[in-house]
């Protein structure tokens, strides 16, 4: 057959022939909906080793140092304060031999804390020192520091005057009157070094006694 007398053919059917398809085929060949998958890429994953891994042991924390506060010894503890009673009872002794007790304990707050034993011994000792009650009232209220000195303090006093102060036994009492202060002061720590100091630069018993 000719090439004239097929083509005459293939016209001659094509009125038979469906106007669609019956078989469309499956993928066009350029279809835009659908972006074209790249080739996919070779992926490299890491490997894991099949050994256990054990876990570092850590050092243990130390334990905080807690600061020590240095122990601070207590403050000595305050005299008792005495009852009501025994406050009224130096009252009333201190005033029947004329003393002003609250003038007293003005001057010097720790006849408050003396006990009334303490006060009746001391001037008991003075009165046997031959000092009359009108001295007394004068030498205690000129230093009340006196009535807190026991008499068994009072004692070494004395003994100083007479003995290394070289005081007349008739000037004793004249010369507590001059300087009752005398009666409040320690012999090692007060009297005897000044003593010694007065000696040291020329001045006599008598004259430091009549100072």
């Amino acid at each position: 057959m000719s090439l004239i007398s097929l083509s005459h053919a293939m016209q001659d059917t094509l009125p038979f022939l469906p106007k669609n398809n019956p078989f469309p085929p499956l993928l066009p060949p350029h279809h835009h909906d659908f972006p074209l998958l790249s080739r996919p890429k070779n992926l490299h994953f890491p490997t894991f080793s099949s050994r256990t891994i054990t876990p570092t042991s850590l050092p243990p924390k130390p334990h905080p140092k807690i600061p020590q506060i240095p122990s601070t010894s207590p403050p000595p503890p305050m005299p008792p304060p005495n009852s009501h009673s025994d406050f009224q009872d130096k009252m009333l002794y201190l005033e029947s031999i004329g003393l002003d007790f609250f003038s007293l304990i003005q001057h010097h707050p720790p006849i408050i804390f003396a006990s009334l034993h303490d006060l009746k011994s001391t001037v008991d000792f003075l009165a046997s020192m031959s000092f009359t009650t009108l001295e007394l009232r004068r030498i205690l209220s000129m230093c009340p520091h006196i009535l807190t000195v026991k008499s068994t303090s009072l004692l070494p006093i004395f003994t100083f005057l007479l003995r290394e102060a070289h005081v007349n036994g008739s000037d004793l009492k004249k010369v507590i009157n001059r300087r009752p202060r005398l009666l409040a002061c320690n012999v090692e720590t007060q009297l005897r070094p000044t003593l010694y100091f007065l000696q040291s630069i020329g001045i006599s018993e008598l004259q430091w006694m009549a100072r």
